[in-house]
């Protein structure tokens, strides 16, 4: 049961690393980044518009949106 835990770990690392270089990907064409977050308004720190360039939203919104993506492939 461990091995399969781990390798659902593994998979779901692989899965995450995929979505950060696909959004970096994206990023180029995106233009210029948000200074707040365009699903709550929030302020997007410096250090995230930096690190993904054409960033329009918080990490918690972030989080949200993958979240219900995965929930979506798993039940759609």
């Amino acid at each position: 049961m461990a091995d399969e835990l781990d390798l659902l770990q593994e998979q779901e690392d692989l899965i995450n690393q995929l979505h950060i270089q696909a959004a970096r990907a994206r990023s180029g064409r995106a233009g210029e980044s948000l200074t707040h977050c365009e699903g709550c308004g929030n302020d997007i720190p410096q250090g995230r518009r930096d690190a993904v360039p054409g960033v329009r939203v918080c990490v918690a919104c972030q989080q949200h949106l993958e979240f219900q993506s995965k929930q979506y492939q798993r039940w759609g």
